[in-house]
């Protein structure tokens, strides 16, 4: 009995000194603290705004290629069509023969005047020689003053009909100059309406001639684009992927209604390689805005409530206690004026002294701590 009070003594100071080191450890885990290592600051890279008194914009303006002169040609007479001398797409040069008609039956008509007027030189001879006897008839009281007149009015009449064949021989070489279709002017053959043996009649074209030597854009450009622009400036024009200069020819007097523009035309300086006519035409003009502002990285924006943008600048924490000097990301407020090729011009709350996010703003938010990777430009 005593043995076993012993053992029951003995298992309940066991098992209060168990307890007694389980809460012990238990209150020594309770008031250890976790150590955390801090996190390392988002790196920004940032760059300085270089301000500017404006900004160029590049507008593009699409027209034609035309010729500078583009005509019909044909015959005043009517005819039948002997010989077309050139084929669609030859080069002719001013004057140069490109048609004629069948002229036989003006060619007849010609020799039969100049045998009339061989004819009637003859009779003026005799009519001459005539009137010489008679007047020295007349002198000598041998004929009448009726007889005199009579000769010399003959010769006069003879005069006239020599006159009158002469302006009949003149018609007929004019007509058979016309009979020729001439260039008027250097150029290529267009398209060729009629054949050999075909019939023409007046003003039935033959072919259609455009002058190459000096090719011609025409393009419609609003009023203010009209207003800047320079005769002795050389412009850029681009045809079928090739870049030609072009200097300004003429201007429209005349406003276009329906588009509001007014035609311009611009010769190429370079003839020779030009593409064939009728191929569009981009024009390429650098506009000068005037406005205060300075060019960001588009990756730089991000899109702000209402439609407006805004730009992630950093500035320094004037309440932070740390020993070197500590940044957060502010919002400012832009407005885009002009975006071209991952860049825009910008202007508002910025300054020149501001340190703009340059790219990854999606990462940080405002009031959030971070490191610069590099300061200014």
């Amino acid at each position: 009995m005593a043995l076993s009070t012993a053992t029951f003594s003995i298992n309940v100071g066991l098992a209060a000194a168990a307890v007694m080191i389980g809460v012990t450890t238990i209150q020594m885990r309770a008031e250890e603290k976790p150590s955390v290592e801090p996190s390392p600051l988002a790196v920004v890279d940032v760059f300085t705004p270089d301000w500017e008194t404006g900004y160029d914009v590049e507008r593009s303006f699409v027209g034609r290629l035309e010729p500078a002169r583009s005509t019909d040609l044909a015959f005043e007479l009517s005819g039948t069509v002997r010989d077309i001398r050139v084929d669609e797409g030859d080069l002719v040069q001013e004057g140069d023969v490109i048609a004629v008609l069948d002229t036989r039956t003006l060619e007849a008509d010609r020799r039969r005047q100049v045998a009339n007027r061989q004819a009637a030189e003859s009779d003026r001879e005799l009519a001459s020689l005539t009137l010489n006897r008679r007047q020295l008839l007349k002198d000598n009281g041998h004929v009448s003053a009726q007889v005199l007149d009579e000769a010399r009015l003959s010769l006069s009449r003879l005069d006239a009909t020599i006159a009158q064949i002469d302006a009949a021989i003149d018609n007929i070489d004019i007509n058979l100059d016309k009979a020729v279709l001439k260039a008027p002017f250097s150029g290529r053959v267009g398209e060729r309406l009629l054949d050999d043996g075909a019939t023409a009649s007046p003003a039935t074209p033959v072919l259609r001639l455009l002058e190459s030597s000096r090719p011609t854009v025409r393009i419609g450009l609003s009023p203010e684009v009209v207003d800047g622009l320079d005769r002795s400036h050389s412009y850029d024009i681009q045809i079928s992927g090739q870049t030609f200069k072009a200097g300004l020819a003429a201007l429209r007097p005349d406003l276009q209604t329906r588009t509001r523009t007014i035609e311009t035309l611009f010769e190429l300086d370079t003839p020779e390689a030009t593409p064939a006519f009728g191929r569009l035409a981009e024009l390429s003009i650098v506009e000068r805005v005037e406005t205060e502002g300075a060019w960001i990285p588009v990756s730089a924006l991000k899109e702000g409530p209402r439609g407006l943008w805004t730009v992630l600048t950093v500035a320094e924490d004037v309440d932070s206690a740390a020993p070197s000097p500590t940044y957060v990301v502010v919002r400012e407020a832009v407005e885009v004026l002009h975006a071209e090729e991952g860049r825009a011009f910008v202007r508002g709350t910025l300054t020149s002294d501001s340190l703009i996010i340059r790219d990854g703003v999606h990462r940080v938010v405002v009031g959030q701590a971070v490191d610069l990777a590099k300061a200014g430009g």
